[in-house]
């Protein structure tokens, strides 16, 4: 079975790796050489100090050294006495075979002192370097971000990318194929009779079929290509810098021939074939939603066969009523009105004062009732239309929250809408904007755009251009879903946003040591980077307690309100605060 690679063992990570060389000071030296240690690196956060074999026998914490120096005649003593007088004689010495797991239980265990004085790392009994709390905290989160970005971004059972990873993918080969003039294929798999499989051998046989066709398509395609399941036993495979779009027929023909040989599975041997649609940019489409259409078109199509491939062709689309299908409902929800707005208040943890709302879309079919919201967004990108549905978005939030503040209702009220990483590259966004402000009288700087850590992690030169057009405007952003995806700290200073929102995934657990730890080191470092932080999903008294405690700007969840439609919303607007940790006691 195909799985994703890691850069090392989380297990087996030891401090080597996080101890920083910083040179130490033998115990006897002048307290002023520490002094001018200090003042020529203005990031130097302790200095070790050492015997004359280098053992450590005490550690200088920047802060308190220049505190003490600042004292009536604190530099004159400097002179004279040695850093030994100055430095703190018990400091946590750690070897550097201990693993980052057993330090954090000991920072935590002992009150978190030395998450602000440091610790001092050592070799055989010899100095090595120095630690910090914050680095471990920043290096623990990342192998966090790590974990929970392959959970939501792959498959559990085969390993593959998801839904998910596959579009941001795909996205990105279609930006680098127009760039440089290339062909990218787009390769629907379809299991013909898997459900056969199933009902014979049992549901446990069924996963090994699959992790066995997961491994089988990894393998029969190139290393630069993509391959990811997007659901049951249906795969897609993008076939990266092809230099003819004919090359495409050329792997469906040999994917067909890998799946067709047997399969042995626990001791059953299962024969099983597949149906391939084929979909090539830029012949058969130059959009991303266009050509799933197509590739979906196609593998319908092959499916009225099976065990065969087919290209794509305008003919196929007109009689591909279930591809259809998709796009016509989501148009028809547009179109007739089955889309609506509702709110979910934001509030300051300080104040309890209302800070803004997020304007979340709802779809009410005539005969199905009201439908999953994220189907409704997958449906959208995979149909094109997803544009359609944030023009509505926009043009309803910004009217109500500009009637809401006519009426004396509101004053400098925030507005949160969630941005698709498709329409980060169509090219649409900023002129969509741009004539709702105009129409409604929008404030810029009261609109909050909120796209996900991952897609703010992968997006391109385009994306990153049109993240500066918007705040440019005023307009603020906002990191969604953070802590699910694996940032870059130096990636996520160089973007142009404003706040992050703390997954609701980790207030769900925040009582519990590993969540909240998490939440802390979330907050902290948001605010290092001088960004605020509202934590979502808030259900209890506890959570926003501690929240607040630890910081957190803002929180929103059902604690406060579930969302609301706009009537609702504007009786909520007259109710009472929230009242906020530090005016409860």
């Amino acid at each position: 079975m195909h799985t994703p690679l890691t850069e090392h063992d989380p297990a087996r990570e030891t401090l080597g790796t996080l101890a920083a060389p910083v040179p130490p000071l033998t115990e006897t030296i002048p307290a002023l050489s520490a002094y001018e240690a200090f003042s020529a690196n203005a990031s130097l956060y302790a200095i070790a100090v050492v015997d004359t074999v280098r053992r450590p026998v005490g550690i200088l914490n920047r802060f308190k050294f220049l505190e003490q120096l600042s004292r009536p005649y604190g530099r004159e003593l400097a002179l004279r006495q040695a850093v030994s007088s100055f430095m703190d004689a018990s400091p946590l010495v750690v070897d550097e075979e201990l693993s980052l797991d057993e330090l954090s239980t000991m920072l935590v265990g002992d009150d978190s002192r030395y998450i602000f004085d440091g610790f001092i790392v050592t070799h055989d009994g010899g100095y090595l370097g120095i630690g910090t709390g914050y680095s471990l905290i920043r290096r623990l989160t990342e192998r966090k971000h790590a974990a929970l970005f392959h959970m939501a971004h792959h498959d559990s059972l085969t390993g593959l990318p998801n839904r998910q990873l596959f579009s941001a993918q795909l996205t990105e080969s279609l930006a680098h194929a127009q760039q440089h003039g290339q062909h990218v294929g787009v390769l629907y798999v379809d299991l013909d009779r898997f459900k056969a499989v199933n009902d014979s051998y049992g549901h446990l046989v069924g996963d090994l079929l699959l992790q066995s066709v997961a491994m089988r398509l990894r393998g029969a395609v190139r290393a630069g290509d993509a391959v990811a399941r997007l659901s049951g036993d249906e795969f897609a495979v993008v076939l990266n810098q092809l230099n003819a779009e004919e090359h495409a027929d050329t792997v469906a023909a040999h994917l067909l021939s890998v799946i067709r040989q047997p399969h042995s599975l626990d001791g059953h041997e299962a024969h099983i074939s597949c149906s391939i649609g084929i979909a090539v940019y830029p012949g058969d489409a130059t959009s991303q939603g266009a050509l799933l259409r197509a590739a979906d078109a196609a593998v319908y199509h092959a499916k009225r066969f099976r065990n065969t491939f087919q290209r794509y062709s305008r003919d196929l689309l007109q009689g591909h009523a279930v591809g259809l299908q998709s796009y016509g409902s989501v148009k028809r929800a547009v179109e007739e009105g089955h889309l609506s707005v509702y709110y979910q208040p934001q509030v300051d943890t300080r104040t309890g004062a209302l800070y803004g709302v997020e304007a979340l879309v709802r779809w009410t079919d005539r005969e199905r009732g009201l439908q999953s919201t994220p189907e409704l967004i997958r449906l959208a990108e995979d149909s094109g239309l997803i544009s359609e549905v944030t023009n509505l978005v926009l043009e309803q939030a910004m009217t109500q929250v500009v009637a809401w503040t006519t009426q004396g209702l509101i004053k400098d009220l925030t507005l949160a809408v969630n941005i698709s990483s498709v329409e980060l590259r169509d090219g649409h966004l900023v002129p969509m904007i741009e004539r709702h402000i105009a129409a409604t009288g929008f404030i810029p700087g009261h609109l909050e755009l909120e796209i996900t850590e991952s897609t703010a992690m992968l997006s391109g030169r385009t994306a990153g251009a049109l993240l500066t057009a918007l705040t440019s405007m005023g307009i603020h952003l906002s990191i969604d879903d953070f802590g699910t995806g694996y940032s870059s700290l130096s990636r996520l200073r160089r973007l142009p946003v404003h706040a992050v929102k703390i997954d609701r995934t980790f207030v769900e657990d925040i009582e519990h040591r590993q969540s909240g730890a998490l939440a802390q080191a979330i907050i902290l470092m948001a605010h290092s980077l001088g960004l605020s932080v509202t934590g979502e999903g808030v259900e209890t008294e506890r959570q926003w307690d501690f929240l607040e405690a630890n910081g957190c700007d803002r929180v929103q969840g059902y604690l406060i309100s579930r969302p609301l439609p706009a009537h609702e919303m504007t009786a909520f607007l007259n109710t009472s605060t929230f009242t906020p940790l530090s005016h409860r006691r």
